[in-house]
């Protein structure tokens, strides 16, 4: 399997991190600027892996564009701190990469480049796809074709680590294998339902995926 496998993409949000909390704080940080209902941690989890448009109408049933703006201008960098990597991010990333495995990021987040460079693992990522560089949002496979192209590998070389349903459809309609993660609000069951090729509780596993100790 280590020899098929060229390359390992990974969503961001609680996939290589924990932006629940940060998220959680900053929408209900929002919502008292804007006289919007505050919500639960649980709510935010539901819609981690939407478009932020998606969310806020998962979230309070609408979408302003002077929310978006004043997120941006007050509450993104306070977000972007309040993010933590999982425990073996790091130590997973090194490992695919030691093996020279390409490691990348396809993310629905606008801007997604800013986060990793704030979680400081921009130098792990041979390619970073956010939503500012396509059409359509996940699950349309364009995010994780845009990266394979970039990383010259076939799809079948490629794996795609995500943690919701959203991941593992964009996986199958990619023809990538998706390796779903249980750090969000999937479980196993879930997961392979989407169409997961195999489902992980903790990244150190997915090296492991492909031969490498």
């Amino acid at each position: 399997m280590k020899n098929e496998t060229k390359a390992v993409i990974f969503d961001f949000d609680m996939t290589l991190a924990d932006s629940s909390y940060a998220i959680h704080h900053c929408s209900n940080l929002l919502a008292r600027k804007f006289g919007l209902k505050e919500i639960s941690r649980e709510v935010v989890l539901a819609g981690i892996g939407l478009p932020i448009e998606d969310c806020w109408r998962l979230y309070w049933g609408d979408f302003k564009d002077e929310w978006l703006s004043y997120y941006r201008n007050e509450f993104r960098g306070v977000e972007q701190t309040g993010i933590r990597l999982f425990p073996n991010t790091v130590a997973a990333l090194e490992k695919l990469r030691g093996a020279g495995i390409k490691t990348g990021v396809v993310s629905n987040r606008r801007f997604a480049r800013r986060v990793l460079d704030a979680t400081e693992l921009t130098p792990y990522m041979d390619v970073i796809v956010g939503l500012e560089d396509v059409t359509n949002a996940k699950p349309d496979p364009e995010a994780l074709f845009k990266a394979v192209g970039k990383l010259g590998v076939a799809a079948g070389e490629a794996v795609y680590v995500g943690d919701t349903d959203i991941d593992m459809r964009t996986a199958a309609a990619a023809a990538v294998r998706g390796v779903g993660m249980t750090t969000g609000n999937f479980d196993e069951e879930g997961l392979s339902a989407a169409g997961a090729w195999r489902v992980c509780s903790d990244l150190i596993e997915v090296p492991g995926l492909f031969g490498l100790k």
